[in-house]
């Protein structure tokens, strides 16, 4: 028997990479949808023909009433668009930014509607078929909307996690750094490896590769465990030589200090720290 959350209707306005991907896991698991609006028509008609909608379930509002409405905007637009639309008739009311709290939709709330937030941990790339199943999602808000965002998260697969709205920011910044951060070191030790001669294309593919099995081994096995590479291993000589070289590129070099200190601080007691940080001026 489908959860009951499903029979509760949810509209969603502007249908980016994770809108979309939230509306084909909630038709997937047979959840009620209502409209779907935004001012991007190629992406409305995208979503309309993907999940066989009526041409009257989208367009640019959202003005039928529903139970759960869903604000999917870029951050900085999530207050001003709650703003600019017409009055919603739903009973909860969330949008996707890990950054901000419910209370960005502060122009939505009215008696009877608990205002939340929904973010998935996942990078969309806004391919046919991305869906929230097995996502992280943290879920922030009124208490009302924390219970609906939770079994809602559930009924598409994913897992759903409290969040107190004070802690969003740490959070975000959190995902930023691993997601973000890793393509911007990938992007970084490109460099390094085009400076020593070798092609960028082929750099990126490979130490993508690279990249994601040191990821496979911290979710598999604890920090002092997973680190590896010189710093790990206390080889000061190499430690040295990477230095030396990375001199060419301070953003790099700024950015190996960084994490090599990281590095030193979760894989203690293995000798030589001293030495290191005096390398790394630390």
């Amino acid at each position: 028997m489908p959860p009951p959350i499903l029979a509760r209707r949810l509209s969603l306005y502007g249908p980016g990479r994770a809108g979309r991907a939230l509306l084909r896991s909630w038709h997937a698991a047979g959840g009620a949808l209502g409209q779907i609006g935004g001012r991007d028509a190629a992406a409305l008609e995208l979503v309309r023909r993907e999940l066989d909608l009526p041409p009257s379930a989208s367009g640019q509002d959202v003005d039928a009433p529903c139970d759960i409405f869903v604000l999917a905007v870029p951050d900085d637009a999530v207050a001003p668009v709650a703003a600019s639309l017409n009055p919603v008739a739903c009973r909860f009311a969330f949008h996707l930014s890990g950054a901000l709290p419910a209370a960005a939709l502060r122009p939505l709330s009215r008696p009877g509607v608990s205002l939340g937030s929904l973010h998935p941990l996942r990078v969309f790339s806004g391919a046919p078929g991305e869906t929230w199943e097995g996502a992280f999602v943290a879920v922030e808000g009124e208490t009302a909307a924390i219970e609906t965002g939770l079994a809602a998260a559930q009924a598409v697969g994913a897992r759903g996690r409290r969040l107190a709205a004070s802690g969003k920011a740490l959070y975000h910044a959190g995902a930023q750094l691993a997601a973000g951060g890793t393509t911007a070191v990938i992007s970084l030790a490109s460099r390094a490896w085009v400076e020593a001669g070798l092609d960028l294309e082929e750099a990126r593919a490979e130490l993508s590769l690279l990249a994601g099995s040191a990821a496979a081994a911290a979710a598999a096995r604890p920090f002092s465990e997973a680190f590896t590479g010189a710093v790990a291993r206390r080889d000061v000589a190499t430690i040295r030589a990477h230095i030396e070289a990375l001199k060419s590129d301070p953003d790099a070099l700024a950015v190996y200090r960084a994490l090599a200190a990281e590095t030193l601080a979760r894989t203690p007691g293995r000798g030589r720290e001293e030495e290191v940080r005096t390398l790394l001026g630390c």
